[in-house]
């Protein structure tokens, strides 16, 4: 974790109390979000920066990945830390493989498990569970809690209230089964009834809808875009949902094949009857889960 890298004042304040925060669900065995602040994994930098403007710091990892740290709108102290993958020859080039959610004010809504910055560590373990692994990192005074098989981990304050979330793309963790047309049927109930927690676990951040345009998730917050049912993509994505919708009970003449990209880990993909204006839907392995990738018109 990068807690207090791109600025030691922001770890000097007092914490502040924790917030009441009901939204809070408990995560199952396959639980793995992929969503801080509104963003998510594999989004493009253009999209945090259209909504929290350019870094007020940077620092590039050995690995060549560059941390770049934004602050947050209403916050003193809060800030998001977005690491880009830099190396060209990578499949993820330009897009987020982690988000660091860090700050010393209750925060609200974070996107892991309705939990907010301030809640206190009987809260989270109550919800989490215990970690694999707690130790002590002596240079930002912070206890890490480490839970070695998801793909998030977390700091806590000295005055024991959580004032770090990390969450990291894993692409070589493979999902358990594979996605299709029941997959598909989920996300398409979701888009009609507005189930924005459902569309936001099951949407991947390189989401693309192609219509007569192409329309996407990089012009800003995911969370924010796809919450507007007058956005682009959300036209675009009720259209589909009526579609996939119109199938029902059976799903007659929907199948479900293996897509196989040159770079890309093996996805998946739903293909659509002749006799409907939906395509196909495809899925992609995306920090340990199936996301919707994209979704196409004929």
């Amino acid at each position: 974790m990068l807690s207090c890298f791109l600025a030691a004042s922001l770890c000097l304040p007092s914490f502040g109390q924790a917030v009441d925060n009901k939204a809070a669900v408990a995560p199952d065995d396959n639980s793995r979000p992929h969503e801080l602040a509104g963003f998510l994994l594999r989004q493009n930098r253009s999209a945090i920066e259209a909504v929290l403007g350019k870094p007020f710091a940077e620092e590039t990892r050995p690995s060549g990945t560059v941390a770049s740290g934004y602050r947050l709108p209403g916050f003193k102290q809060n800030y998001l830390v977005a690491f880009y993958v830099q190396d060209k020859k990578s499949e993820m080039y330009g897009k987020i493989e982690e988000l660091e959610l860090t700050g010393t004010e209750p925060s609200g809504f974070t996107g892991l498990f309705g939990l907010a910055l301030g809640d206190s560590a009987q809260k989270v373990e109550a919800l989490l569970g215990k970690p694999d692994e707690i130790r002590h990192e002596d240079d930002v005074n912070v206890d890490l809690w480490d839970y070695k098989h998801h793909n998030y981990s977390l700091e806590f304050a000295p005055d024991r209230k959580l004032y770090s979330i990390q969450v990291v793309d894993q692409p070589g963790e493979t999902p358990p089964g594979a996605a299709g047309h029941l997959d598909a049927l989920r996300f398409a109930r979701a888009i009609q009834a507005g189930d924005i927690e459902t569309i936001m676990k099951m949407a991947s951040g390189e989401l693309e809808c192609s219509s007569s345009d192409v329309f996407g998730i990089q012009s800003g917050s995911a969370r924010q875009i796809l919450s507007d049912r007058k956005s682009n993509i959300s036209f675009c994505l009720e259209r589909a949902a009526q579609a996939v919708i119109s199938l029902e009970p059976e799903m007659k003449g929907a199948d479900d094949e293996i897509r196989i990209w040159e770079r890309h880990s093996p996805g998946a993909v739903t293909k659509f009857p002749a006799s409907s204006p939906l395509k196909e839907i495809v899925f992609v392995q995306e920090a340990g889960a199936w996301r919707v990738y994209e979704v196409t018109f004929r």
